[in-house]
């Protein structure tokens, strides 16, 4: 009984980490960085993380149900392969219509960079996704390392304590979804990997 609710509770707290949250997670480090965006109004700063949450996150969200009412996928809460392949081509579409409606509003462009970053690696996921499994959750907490040392390495802004945080939540996510059986360690390791490459490169080349 000890170990259901210890597996209940943890299974709560894997959701925490979903890749979804990470394009907000990434708005809220750009703004913790130093960058002079940290100086501008904290109304603004609310709006814009609104715009990313909502775009982000809450719309794709709402898109799972609605996959599964119409029997695209067999599950949202424990989706097999091709229930990921169907969402990650849902998302991809989903933040395509972000960017492009976030690139019409004046929104700063290394903020354009982060959703622009968020399309090509959901797009990458899906393709890799179509011959090799790895954890989608890893690979949002790879791609947030990639963010921070893009930010330390590219735009020489002090991330240290932001970058101790995300390496221990990304341990956290690994552990997870190791303890949950959720992934392998390969999964995992891979997961990584592509979060990290992928998000570092594409905002380096975007700069």
């Amino acid at each position: 009984m000890k170990d259901f609710s210890l597996k209940t509770i943890l299974n709560y707290l894997n959701y925490c980490f979903h890749p979804l949250l990470m394009t907000s997670f990434a708005v809220y480090i750009l703004f913790n960085s130093g960058y002079y965006l940290s100086q501008i109004n904290s109304d603004i700063r609310m709006i814009i993380y609104s715009i990313f949450f909502i775009s982000t996150c809450i719309i794709p969200l709402l898109f799972i149900p609605i996959l599964y009412y119409f029997g695209l996928i067999s599950s949202f809460l424990n989706p097999v392969k091709s229930d990921k392949i169907i969402i990650l081509f849902t998302t991809s579409l989903i933040y395509s219509l972000s960017y492009y409606f976030m690139s019409r509003i004046s929104m700063p462009p290394i903020l354009i960079n982060i959703i622009l970053s968020a399309v090509i690696l959901n797009v990458i996921s899906l393709l890799i996704y179509f011959f090799k499994d790895f954890s989608l959750y890893t690979m949002g907490w790879g791609a947030m390392l990639g963010y921070v040392v893009f930010l330390a390495g590219i735009k020489a802004l002090t991330v240290l304590n932001i970058g101790i945080v995300v390496i221990f939540f990304a341990g956290l996510t690994g552990t997870l979804r190791l303890y949950l059986n959720r992934n392998s360690p390969e999964d995992v390791y891979v997961g990584y990997l592509i979060g990290f490459v992928v998000f570092y490169l594409s905002n380096l080349l975007l700069t």
